[in-house]
Protein backbone atom coordinates (compact mmCIF):
# COMPACT_ATOMS: atom_id res chain seq x y z
CA UNK A 1 0.00 0.00 0.00
CA UNK A 2 2.67 2.34 1.11
CA UNK A 3 4.27 1.60 -2.75
CA UNK A 4 1.54 2.28 -4.54
CA UNK A 5 0.52 5.51 -2.69
CA UNK A 6 4.35 6.30 -3.20
CA UNK A 7 4.24 5.81 -6.91
CA UNK A 8 0.72 7.90 -7.08
CA UNK A 9 2.21 10.73 -5.06
CA UNK A 10 5.34 10.94 -7.33
CA UNK A 11 3.12 10.30 -10.52
CA UNK A 12 1.46 13.37 -9.37
CA UNK A 13 4.21 15.22 -8.86
CA UNK A 14 5.54 14.83 -12.15
CA UNK A 15 1.92 15.91 -13.82
CA UNK A 16 2.20 18.66 -11.76
CA UNK A 17 5.60 19.61 -12.67
CA UNK A 18 4.61 18.28 -16.87
CA UNK A 19 1.71 21.03 -16.41
CA UNK A 20 3.70 23.68 -14.66
CA UNK A 21 6.60 23.65 -17.99
CA UNK A 22 4.01 23.28 -20.15
CA UNK A 23 1.95 26.34 -19.02
CA UNK A 24 2.37 29.87 -20.37
CA UNK A 25 3.00 32.59 -17.50
CA UNK A 26 1.06 34.91 -20.04
CA UNK A 27 -2.06 33.05 -20.79
CA UNK A 28 -1.48 30.55 -17.80
CA UNK A 29 -2.65 27.99 -20.40
CA UNK A 30 -0.85 25.57 -22.37
CA UNK A 31 1.81 26.84 -24.73
CA UNK A 32 0.21 27.22 -28.69
CA UNK A 33 2.88 26.95 -30.83
CA UNK A 34 5.56 27.64 -27.91
CA UNK A 35 8.68 29.83 -28.19
CA UNK A 36 11.80 30.04 -26.35
CA UNK A 37 14.08 32.83 -24.65
CA UNK A 38 17.57 33.00 -24.09
CA UNK A 39 16.47 32.56 -20.42
CA UNK A 40 14.81 29.60 -21.20
CA UNK A 41 11.41 30.49 -20.38
CA UNK A 42 8.49 29.58 -22.98
CA UNK A 43 5.73 31.48 -24.02
CA UNK A 44 3.19 30.97 -26.42
CA UNK A 45 3.87 33.09 -29.53
CA UNK A 46 0.76 34.77 -30.08
CA UNK A 47 1.06 35.80 -26.40
CA UNK A 48 4.34 37.57 -26.73
CA UNK A 49 3.25 38.71 -29.98
CA UNK A 50 0.69 40.91 -28.01
CA UNK A 51 2.93 41.60 -25.04
CA UNK A 52 5.80 43.74 -27.62
CA UNK A 53 2.86 44.50 -30.40
CA UNK A 54 4.58 48.31 -30.21
CA UNK A 55 7.95 46.68 -30.56
CA UNK A 56 10.31 46.08 -33.92
CA UNK A 57 13.40 43.75 -34.97
CA UNK A 58 16.36 44.74 -32.92
CA UNK A 59 14.27 46.20 -30.14
CA UNK A 60 15.51 45.16 -26.47
CA UNK A 61 12.65 43.68 -24.62
CA UNK A 62 12.42 41.79 -21.38
CA UNK A 63 11.30 38.47 -20.50
CA UNK A 64 7.89 38.81 -19.30
CA UNK A 65 9.38 36.35 -16.29
CA UNK A 66 12.77 37.31 -15.34
CA UNK A 67 12.84 40.70 -16.89
CA UNK A 68 16.41 39.45 -19.04
CA UNK A 69 16.58 41.45 -21.85
CA UNK A 70 16.50 40.18 -24.97
CA UNK A 71 16.66 41.60 -28.83
CA UNK A 72 13.68 40.87 -31.38
CA UNK A 73 15.22 39.06 -34.06
CA UNK A 74 15.62 40.50 -37.15
CA UNK A 75 12.86 38.19 -38.83
CA UNK A 76 10.33 38.88 -36.43
CA UNK A 77 9.14 37.12 -33.04
CA UNK A 78 8.39 34.07 -35.39
CA UNK A 79 12.42 33.57 -35.60
CA UNK A 80 12.55 32.78 -32.20
CA UNK A 81 13.58 29.25 -31.55
CA UNK A 82 10.68 26.48 -31.30
CA UNK A 83 10.50 25.12 -28.21
CA UNK A 84 10.39 20.95 -29.17
CA UNK A 85 10.71 20.15 -25.64
CA UNK A 86 7.34 21.63 -24.09
CA UNK A 87 5.31 20.63 -27.65
CA UNK A 88 6.51 17.13 -27.22
CA UNK A 89 5.33 17.19 -23.42
CA UNK A 90 1.73 19.00 -24.66
CA UNK A 91 1.23 16.35 -27.28
CA UNK A 92 2.33 13.44 -25.24
CA UNK A 93 -0.30 14.17 -22.86
CA UNK A 94 -3.22 15.22 -25.83
CA UNK A 95 -1.70 12.43 -28.07
CA UNK A 96 -2.33 9.41 -25.12
CA UNK A 97 -5.74 10.18 -24.84
CA UNK A 98 -6.85 11.59 -28.00
CA UNK A 99 -5.33 8.39 -30.47
CA UNK A 100 -8.50 8.25 -32.77
CA UNK A 101 -8.79 12.05 -33.28
CA UNK A 102 -5.71 11.46 -35.54
CA UNK A 103 -6.68 11.84 -39.39
CA UNK A 104 -5.05 10.80 -42.47
CA UNK A 105 -2.62 13.34 -43.95
CA UNK A 106 -3.22 12.16 -47.26
CA UNK A 107 -6.95 12.52 -47.11
CA UNK A 108 -6.82 15.69 -45.91
CA UNK A 109 -4.44 17.00 -48.35
CA UNK A 110 -7.15 16.44 -50.95
CA UNK A 111 -10.61 17.16 -49.29
CA UNK A 112 -12.00 20.65 -48.67
CA UNK A 113 -14.49 19.81 -46.35
CA UNK A 114 -15.42 19.22 -42.65
CA UNK A 115 -13.12 16.73 -40.84
CA UNK A 116 -15.87 14.38 -40.54
CA UNK A 117 -15.37 13.28 -43.97
CA UNK A 118 -11.53 12.53 -43.15
CA UNK A 119 -10.84 8.82 -42.55
CA UNK A 120 -8.60 8.65 -39.08
CA UNK A 121 -5.52 7.34 -39.79
CA UNK A 122 -4.09 3.63 -38.59
CA UNK A 123 -0.64 3.11 -39.20
CA UNK A 124 2.58 5.49 -40.06
CA UNK A 125 5.05 5.34 -43.50
CA UNK A 126 8.31 5.67 -41.69
CA UNK A 127 9.38 6.34 -44.75
CA UNK A 128 7.23 9.25 -45.83
CA UNK A 129 7.00 10.34 -42.22
CA UNK A 130 3.21 10.60 -42.82
CA UNK A 131 0.26 8.84 -40.86
CA UNK A 132 -1.93 7.15 -43.30
CA UNK A 133 -5.33 5.41 -43.49
CA UNK A 134 -5.76 2.09 -44.67
CA UNK A 135 -6.55 2.49 -48.10
CA UNK A 136 -4.02 5.42 -48.51
CA UNK A 137 -0.96 2.91 -47.15
CA UNK A 138 -1.31 0.35 -50.21
CA UNK A 139 0.50 1.90 -52.20
CA UNK A 140 3.21 2.65 -49.85
CA UNK A 141 3.68 -1.47 -49.33
CA UNK A 142 4.13 -1.92 -52.98
CA UNK A 143 6.41 0.91 -53.80
CA UNK A 144 8.45 0.56 -56.84
CA UNK A 145 12.21 0.23 -55.41
CA UNK A 146 11.42 -1.83 -52.62
CA UNK A 147 7.82 -1.44 -49.84
CA UNK A 148 7.73 0.98 -47.40
CA UNK A 149 8.06 0.97 -43.61
CA UNK A 150 4.14 0.73 -42.48
CA UNK A 151 3.71 0.22 -38.79
CA UNK A 152 0.34 0.40 -37.07
CA UNK A 153 -0.16 3.22 -35.37
CA UNK A 154 -1.18 3.22 -31.66
CA UNK A 155 0.35 5.27 -28.15
CA UNK A 156 3.60 3.76 -28.12
CA UNK A 157 4.21 5.11 -31.64
CA UNK A 158 2.52 8.23 -31.14
CA UNK A 159 5.32 8.58 -28.18
CA UNK A 160 7.67 8.28 -30.11
CA UNK A 161 7.15 10.08 -32.78
CA UNK A 162 6.36 13.19 -30.43
CA UNK A 163 10.04 12.40 -29.39
CA UNK A 164 11.21 12.58 -32.94
CA UNK A 165 9.76 15.43 -33.63
CA UNK A 166 12.62 18.51 -33.92
CA UNK A 167 15.05 15.60 -34.78
CA UNK A 168 15.06 16.16 -38.37
CA UNK A 169 16.54 18.87 -40.35
CA UNK A 170 14.41 21.55 -42.01
CA UNK A 171 16.77 22.06 -44.95
CA UNK A 172 17.62 18.49 -46.02
CA UNK A 173 15.48 16.51 -44.08
CA UNK A 174 17.70 14.25 -42.71
CA UNK A 175 18.21 13.60 -39.23
CA UNK A 176 19.84 15.90 -36.78
CA UNK A 177 22.83 13.45 -35.74
CA UNK A 178 25.38 15.88 -35.36
CA UNK A 179 25.86 18.83 -32.89
CA UNK A 180 28.41 21.82 -34.06
CA UNK A 181 29.95 23.37 -31.31
CA UNK A 182 31.57 26.43 -32.65
CA UNK A 183 27.79 27.03 -34.32
CA UNK A 184 26.18 25.85 -30.67
CA UNK A 185 23.35 24.14 -33.37
CA UNK A 186 22.08 20.71 -34.42
CA UNK A 187 23.39 19.35 -37.79
CA UNK A 188 22.68 16.79 -40.12
CA UNK A 189 25.57 14.95 -41.95
CA UNK A 190 24.67 17.26 -45.22
CA UNK A 191 24.82 20.46 -43.16
CA UNK A 192 28.17 18.93 -41.55
CA UNK A 193 29.64 18.66 -45.62
CA UNK A 194 28.28 22.18 -47.15
CA UNK A 195 28.31 24.65 -44.27
CA UNK A 196 30.11 22.86 -41.02
CA UNK A 197 33.43 21.38 -42.67
CA UNK A 198 35.53 22.67 -40.86
CA UNK A 199 33.61 23.17 -37.76
CA UNK A 200 34.20 20.65 -34.74
CA UNK A 201 31.20 18.24 -34.67
CA UNK A 202 30.21 15.80 -32.02
CA UNK A 203 27.16 13.25 -32.56
CA UNK A 204 24.42 14.36 -30.75
CA UNK A 205 24.20 11.53 -28.50
CA UNK A 206 27.64 12.32 -26.93
CA UNK A 207 27.12 15.67 -26.50
CA UNK A 208 23.68 14.98 -25.10
CA UNK A 209 25.31 12.93 -22.11
CA UNK A 210 27.74 15.82 -21.36
CA UNK A 211 25.42 18.34 -21.43
CA UNK A 212 22.90 15.50 -19.18
CA UNK A 213 26.19 15.59 -16.81
CA UNK A 214 26.90 19.42 -16.14
CA UNK A 215 23.03 20.07 -16.26
CA UNK A 216 23.07 17.49 -13.01
CA UNK A 217 25.95 19.69 -11.83
CA UNK A 218 24.48 22.65 -12.89
CA UNK A 219 20.84 21.29 -11.06
CA UNK A 220 22.95 20.18 -7.74
CA UNK A 221 24.40 23.91 -7.28
CA UNK A 222 21.59 25.79 -8.46
CA UNK A 223 19.49 23.61 -5.77
CA UNK A 224 21.52 24.42 -3.33
CA UNK A 225 21.87 28.49 -4.18
CA UNK A 226 17.73 27.98 -3.96
CA UNK A 227 17.79 26.33 -0.14
CA UNK A 228 19.83 29.37 0.52
CA UNK A 229 17.38 31.62 -1.02
CA UNK A 230 14.36 29.77 0.50
CA UNK A 231 16.32 30.12 4.03
CA UNK A 232 17.14 34.03 3.58
CA UNK A 233 13.57 34.54 2.37
CA UNK A 234 12.49 32.57 5.45
CA UNK A 235 14.54 35.51 8.06
CA UNK A 236 13.82 38.30 5.46
CA UNK A 237 10.02 37.56 6.13
CA UNK A 238 10.91 36.93 10.06
CA UNK A 239 12.59 40.51 9.82
CA UNK A 240 9.45 42.09 8.17
CA UNK A 241 7.27 40.80 10.99
CA UNK A 242 9.82 42.17 13.40
CA UNK A 243 10.17 45.19 11.58
CA UNK A 244 6.06 46.06 11.92
CA UNK A 245 5.94 44.64 15.62
CA UNK A 246 8.71 47.58 16.29
CA UNK A 247 7.22 50.47 14.43
CA UNK A 248 3.88 49.62 15.94
CA UNK A 249 5.28 49.89 18.98
CA UNK A 250 7.56 52.86 18.36
CA UNK A 251 4.69 54.46 17.16
CA UNK A 252 2.54 54.03 20.24
CA UNK A 253 5.39 55.27 22.27
CA UNK A 254 5.72 58.11 20.04
CA UNK A 255 1.48 58.83 20.98
CA UNK A 256 2.00 58.45 24.30
CA UNK A 257 5.11 60.82 24.67
CA UNK A 258 3.20 63.36 22.67
CA UNK A 259 0.12 62.84 24.87
CA UNK A 260 2.34 63.71 27.97
CA UNK A 261 3.77 66.47 26.61
CA UNK A 262 0.75 67.83 25.59
CA UNK A 263 -0.61 67.07 29.10
CA UNK A 264 2.13 68.76 30.39
CA UNK A 265 2.06 72.05 28.41
CA UNK A 266 -1.71 72.23 28.89
CA UNK A 267 -0.83 71.69 32.81
CA UNK A 268 1.74 74.49 32.71
CA UNK A 269 -0.43 76.92 30.45
CA UNK A 270 -3.47 76.59 32.98
CA UNK A 271 -0.72 77.76 35.63
CA UNK A 272 0.54 80.22 34.12
CA UNK A 273 -2.98 81.79 32.90
CA UNK A 274 -3.76 81.29 36.50
CA UNK A 275 -1.05 83.59 38.10
CA UNK A 276 -1.69 86.02 35.12
CA UNK A 277 -5.43 86.58 36.07
CA UNK A 278 -4.47 86.40 39.98
CA UNK A 279 -2.02 89.05 39.27
CA UNK A 280 -4.86 90.97 37.30
CA UNK A 281 -6.75 91.03 39.76
CA UNK A 282 -4.57 92.38 42.15
CA UNK A 283 -3.65 95.19 40.23
CA UNK A 284 -7.49 95.96 39.87
CA UNK A 285 -7.97 96.41 43.44
CA UNK A 286 -4.71 98.39 44.25
CA UNK A 287 -6.00 100.53 41.48
CA UNK A 288 -9.18 100.40 42.58
CA UNK A 289 -8.14 101.98 46.19
CA UNK A 290 -6.44 104.57 44.68
CA UNK A 291 -8.56 105.97 42.13
CA UNK A 292 -11.34 106.11 45.68
CA UNK A 293 -8.63 107.83 47.76
CA UNK A 294 -7.86 110.86 44.94
CA UNK A 295 -11.64 110.82 44.18
CA UNK A 296 -12.46 111.42 47.17
CA UNK A 297 -9.29 114.49 48.69
CA UNK A 298 -10.58 115.91 44.90
CA UNK A 299 -14.17 115.71 46.48
CA UNK A 300 -13.23 117.02 50.03
CA UNK A 301 -10.47 119.68 48.88
CA UNK A 302 -12.88 121.05 46.12
CA UNK A 303 -15.28 121.15 48.65
CA UNK A 304 -13.11 123.29 50.58
CA UNK A 305 -12.07 125.31 47.38
CA UNK A 306 -15.87 126.28 46.65
CA UNK A 307 -17.05 126.98 50.10
CA UNK A 308 -13.77 129.26 50.68
CA UNK A 309 -14.50 131.22 47.60
CA UNK A 310 -18.04 131.72 48.02
CA UNK A 311 -17.67 132.81 51.56
CA UNK A 312 -14.70 135.36 50.42
CA UNK A 313 -16.73 136.71 47.38
CA UNK A 314 -20.34 136.94 48.81
CA UNK A 315 -20.73 136.99 52.61
CA UNK A 316 -20.14 140.03 54.68
CA UNK A 317 -17.18 140.68 56.55
CA UNK A 318 -18.23 139.40 59.73
CA UNK A 319 -19.27 136.18 58.33
CA UNK A 320 -15.47 136.11 56.62
CA UNK A 321 -14.17 136.48 59.86
CA UNK A 322 -16.49 134.26 62.12
CA UNK A 323 -15.57 131.55 59.89
CA UNK A 324 -11.69 132.47 59.03
CA UNK A 325 -10.13 130.06 62.13
CA UNK A 326 -12.30 127.36 61.22
CA UNK A 327 -11.48 127.54 57.23
CA UNK A 328 -8.08 127.48 58.33
CA UNK A 329 -7.61 125.03 60.30
CA UNK A 330 -9.60 123.13 57.96
CA UNK A 331 -7.03 124.01 55.27
CA UNK A 332 -3.93 122.86 57.27
CA UNK A 333 -5.61 119.40 57.61
CA UNK A 334 -6.88 119.09 54.24
CA UNK A 335 -3.10 119.99 52.86
CA UNK A 336 -2.19 117.29 56.16
CA UNK A 337 -4.33 114.82 54.88
CA UNK A 338 -3.93 115.19 50.87
CA UNK A 339 -0.87 115.40 50.30
CA UNK A 340 0.84 115.77 46.47
CA UNK A 341 0.41 111.79 45.33
CA UNK A 342 3.37 110.04 43.71
CA UNK A 343 3.51 109.92 39.77
CA UNK A 344 1.14 106.92 38.98
CA UNK A 345 3.50 104.27 37.67
CA UNK A 346 1.37 101.04 35.59
CA UNK A 347 1.53 97.57 36.34
CA UNK A 348 3.72 95.79 34.14
CA UNK A 349 3.26 92.17 32.67
CA UNK A 350 5.54 90.26 30.69
CA UNK A 351 5.76 86.57 29.16
CA UNK A 352 9.12 85.19 29.24
CA UNK A 353 8.99 81.70 27.11
CA UNK A 354 11.44 78.88 28.40
CA UNK A 355 15.12 78.39 27.14
CA UNK A 356 14.68 75.48 24.93
CA UNK A 357 17.38 75.91 22.88
CA UNK A 358 18.66 71.76 24.21
CA UNK A 359 15.67 70.51 22.30
CA UNK A 360 16.27 72.02 19.15
CA UNK A 361 18.17 70.07 16.13
CA UNK A 362 20.39 71.23 13.91
CA UNK A 363 18.16 72.45 11.59
CA UNK A 364 16.22 74.92 13.64
CA UNK A 365 13.48 72.94 14.55
CA UNK A 366 11.89 72.21 18.15
CA UNK A 367 11.72 68.59 19.07
CA UNK A 368 9.78 68.47 22.53
CA UNK A 369 8.78 64.73 21.57
CA UNK A 370 12.23 62.75 21.25
CA UNK A 371 13.70 60.82 18.60
CA UNK A 372 13.88 57.69 16.46
CA UNK A 373 17.05 55.74 16.75
CA UNK A 374 17.42 53.26 13.49
CA UNK A 375 20.12 51.01 12.35
CA UNK A 376 20.37 49.92 8.45
CA UNK A 377 22.21 46.08 7.51
CA UNK A 378 25.12 48.20 6.56
CA UNK A 379 26.47 49.24 9.65
CA UNK A 380 24.70 53.05 9.56
CA UNK A 381 22.28 54.49 12.01
CA UNK A 382 19.77 57.72 11.27
CA UNK A 383 18.42 59.91 13.47
CA UNK A 384 14.68 60.76 12.74
CA UNK A 385 13.35 64.69 14.14
CA UNK A 386 10.17 66.06 13.58
CA UNK A 387 10.30 65.30 10.27
CA UNK A 388 13.90 65.72 9.13
CA UNK A 389 16.51 62.95 9.21
CA UNK A 390 20.72 63.31 9.57
CA UNK A 391 22.83 60.92 9.40
CA UNK A 392 25.33 59.24 11.33
CA UNK A 393 28.15 56.46 11.37
CA UNK A 394 27.26 54.29 14.16
CA UNK A 395 28.33 50.28 14.59
CA UNK A 396 25.27 48.22 15.08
Amino acid sequence: MATAAAASSSKSDLKWRVTEIARCPICLSDCKNPKSLPCLHSFCLHCLQECWKDKRPRDRVPCPVCRKELAIPDNGLDALPHNFFVQNLIDATVGSNELGAVLCESCEKGVEESEGDVPPATVYCVDCSQKLCKRCSRPHKTWKGGPHEVRELNAELCKELIQQRGSYCDQHAGKLELYCLDCKVNVCKKCSAVAHTQHNCREVETVAEDVAKSSKTNVEQISSRINQFQTSLSQTEAGERTLTRAVEDVETSVKERAEMVKHTVDRQVEKLLEELHTFQKTSQKELACRKERLEFGVMAMGSFTAYSQELTSTGSPCDVTRAASEMQTRADELLQTYVTPEDYCTPGVKFVPTNIDELTDQHGKRNLIGSILTSKAAGKSYVIQLGSIFYRATPT
